[in-house]
């Protein structure tokens, strides 16, 4: 008995990342609807939860803008919590030591696709692809 080989989940094309912006979706997570979102910084493309790891809010839900005015750090518009968008580590003292919950995601071709092992398997899913402008 052969065990069929599930394929990374395509979420969108890399044009649909721009640096330093976000590209929103829902996912189902652990049974659970959760919104991510992907980012592009220094080239590369990032994908999180998007939720603050402070207060249950998502990191948009001010206005709409996932980066801080210096397009370095990802912040809460909400209580301008800061997140390093490589890591996820929270670089504000107030919740020092957390981080933002990545999702595995890589970019090859001309898509970015959702590469971890519950998402391949169907346990997770992707439900709705919403490109966010910024």
């Amino acid at each position: 008995m052969s065990v069929k080989q599930h394929e990374p989940v395509a979420i969108c094309r890399g044009v649909d990342v721009p640096e330093s912006d976000k590209y929103g979706f829902t996912i189902l997570r652990q049974g659970k609807q959760s919104e991510a979102f992907l980012i592009r910084f220094k080239g590369v493309v990032y994908g999180y939860l998007n939720q603050c790891v402070h207060m249950p809010k998502t990191l948009d839900c001010e206005d709409g803008n996932i980066f801080d005015e210096t397009g370095q750090y990802l912040q809460c518009s909400m209580h301008k919590i800061c997140y390093d968008p490589q890591s996820g580590a929270c670089v504000s003292e107030l919740c020092s030591g957390k981080k933002l919950t990545a999702l595995k995601v890589k970019e090859a071709g001309d898509w970015v696709y959702w590469l971890d092992k519950r998402a391949i398997s169907g346990i997770d899913r992707l439900l709705t692809m919403n490109p966010s402008q910024g």
